[in-house]
């Protein structure tokens, strides 16, 4: 059996914002995407994720949508390697429970992403042969 890995199943056309990016104009980012994250970005390195699910949490709390996505951002970002496994990438979603993981090369640049779709494609293609 072939082993796929992540930099042939990953997204390179990263969708990013900085820290200072405020809320509503990460959620246009958003839609004008058709994306469920952006990365944030400082200086080409990800400094962290804002989802679908930190954007209704921040509104719940009654964050107003002049917030930075700093303040918003999930931060204990999990990457992975554009050279790993792609079986590497599926027990990282799994074992933390996330449908995007920022693929990153051994300089800790941000070089891509991978969504739970990517892996799906990524097993169905290792169970074709």
């Amino acid at each position: 059996m072939k082993e796929e890995f992540v930099r042939e199943y990953m997204k390179s056309n990263v969708v990013t914002v900085s820290k200072n990016t405020v809320l509503r104009e990460v959620t246009r980012i958003m839609t004008d995407n058709n994306v469920g994250s952006v990365i944030v970005v400082d200086n080409g390195k990800p400094i962290g994720i804002i989802t679908e699910r930190d954007v209704v949490r921040a509104i719940g709390k009654g964050r107003s949508l002049d917030a930075k996505a700093e303040e918003i951002m999930t931060t204990s970002l999990i990457t992975i390697k554009e050279d790993s496994p792609i079986t590497g990438a599926l027990s990282l979603m799994r074992t933390y429970n996330i449908r995007h993981l920022p693929v990153i090369d051994h300089y800790g640049n941000l070089r891509g992403i991978i969504s739970i779709r990517d892996i799906a494609r990524a097993i169905d293609d290792i169970l074709e042969g």
